[in-house]
């Protein structure tokens, strides 16, 4: 499952506004992936905006990884903002979903960690 949210922001703005709320709530951004840019560096002609951001909470991860290593193949958490057809957009996929694929036992904490990361992106949409 992917969450999607149009925003009438500019993809720059959202992800300003993104990092702006990040400490708030208890994230830290890792990393910015700007595909754009990154794949016109490359000598690819890609026309649409696109930042991928890599957030993680420590705690979380603690907790998630004390118990399974293996989920440390979906982390960190990615919020993506992109425009597609003029529109900016804020994506994400499911956490709950992905750690009900590895680890069922830790569906609370991805829920809770969801709930967080979904309200990060109703706050700057």
């Amino acid at each position: 499952m992917i969450f999607i949210e149009k925003s009438e922001k500019s993809v720059q703005a959202v992800v300003d506004s993104i990092l702006e709320v990040l400490p708030e709530c208890g994230f830290g951004l890792q990393h910015i992936h700007n595909v754009k840019n990154k794949l016109n560096e490359k000598g690819v002609d890609f026309q649409n905006e696109c930042q991928i951001l890599d957030i993680c909470n420590p705690n979380i991860a603690n907790s998630f990884l004390s118990e399974d290593m293996t989920l440390s193949t979906i982390m960190p958490c990615k919020i993506s903002v992109f425009t597609d057809k003029g529109e900016t957009t804020i994506s994400m996929v499911s956490l709950a979903q992905l750690v009900d694929d590895i680890n069922p036992d830790l569906i609370e904490v991805a829920e809770e960690t969801q709930a967080k990361l979904l309200d990060i992106i109703e706050r700057v949409k």
